[in-house]
């Protein structure tokens, strides 16, 4: 095989893995937590981790010497195979984290884990997976992808390319976009904290949780009794401002058009270095707008079809 062919080969199944290990992880999120997500810090259907992880293997495989049987034990394939994804689940995290500031995956709670990066109980796991891989899954694969001409899997290969390297631009935007938005919304907490601390000292009981602040109705009765105190309107407009540009940044964090959105349902064990709590309120925050969203939409259907209906009998 000349240079260039192992190269478009070697990108082939890059995609290829990747493509899969995006499949198993979407597979895995939709049986623990009972929903469809992508699971990808890409947008696409892709986990490049997969991808290195299995080129990685194949051709380590391939490139040490074979007992006199011809074919490497399991075993052998399980430790390699452990060795090596772990080692590369390890780099990646540490990478991204370095990158972004944030831990997209966390084993933190897994009894003997590296730094959260890895831990023993999945490294086991991706030995086992190995073995699967390379004694089935890959032989098949490669039968398969034999008959395919190489100028058509050439041309494969440019697409996906351009394609990917679109998608870790975008993604890459999203995941910065992210910490942009934490920061804002760092701050304006911080700002409401110091509202929510004026109405304490005025009413002299705690005024502004978190749930007031995005519920409009708890919010207005919280301002309610403010009536007859002293500087009322300045603190009912203060804290007015301060909700609703918190409510806005929330908002536009759950439509942001790179993804943000995504990253924020992709990874529900995400954790930021800068911004862990805002991270975690920020999660909290936007699943309650959605059901407050929800629920004001059903009562408008509610509404409407009892207007309809009280015509109906007039």
């Amino acid at each position: 095989m000349n240079p260039t062919e192992f190269a478009v080969k070697t990108v082939y199944w890059f995609f290829l893995y990747g493509c899969i290990g995006w499949c198993v992880e979407v597979v895995y999120a939709a049986v623990k937590e009972h929903k469809l997500v992508n699971r990808g810090f890409l947008c696409g259907p892709i986990c490049p981790i997969y991808g290195f992880g299995m080129v990685g293997l194949v051709y380590s495989v391939q490139l040490i010497p074979l007992p006199d049987s011809g074919s490497m034990s399991a075993v052998s394939i399980f430790f390699i195979g452990m060795v090596l994804t772990t080692a590369i689940e390890l780099v990646g995290g540490w990478v991204l984290y370095k990158l972004y500031h944030i831990r997209w995956w966390d084993y933190s709670k897994m009894k003997y884990n590296l730094g959260g990066y890895i831990c023993p109980q999945f490294s086991l796991l991706w030995g086992l997976g190995s073995v699967l891989m390379i004694k089935v899954v890959h032989p098949l694969l490669a039968r398969g992808s034999n008959p395919m001409p190489f100028r058509v899997m050439l041309i494969l290969d440019i697409v996906l390319l351009i394609i990917f390297v679109v998608d870790v631009i975008v993604s890459t935007a999203a995941a910065i976009g992210l910490n942009k938005y934490l920061s804002e919304i760092d701050e304006l907490r911080a700002r409401l904290r110091v509202t929510s601390d004026k109405l304490t000292t005025v009413l002299g009981t705690g005024a502004m949780t978190a749930d007031t602040v995005l519920d409009e109705q708890k919010l207005q009765l919280a301002l309610a009794k403010l009536e007859g105190r002293e500087n009322a309107a300045e603190l009912r407009a203060e804290a007015t401002a301060r909700v609703a540009e918190l409510r806005e940044k929330l908002a536009a964090v759950d439509r942001h058009p790179l993804s943000t959105r995504r990253l924020l349902r992709a990874f529900p064990n995400m954790k930021s270095l800068n911004y862990a709590e805002t991270l975690a309120a920020t999660r909290t925050a936007v699943i309650r707008l959605r059901e407050l969203a929800a629920a004001a939409k059903e009562t408008a259907r509610e509404t409407a079809a009892n207007a309809a209906e009280k015509l109906k009998k007039v």
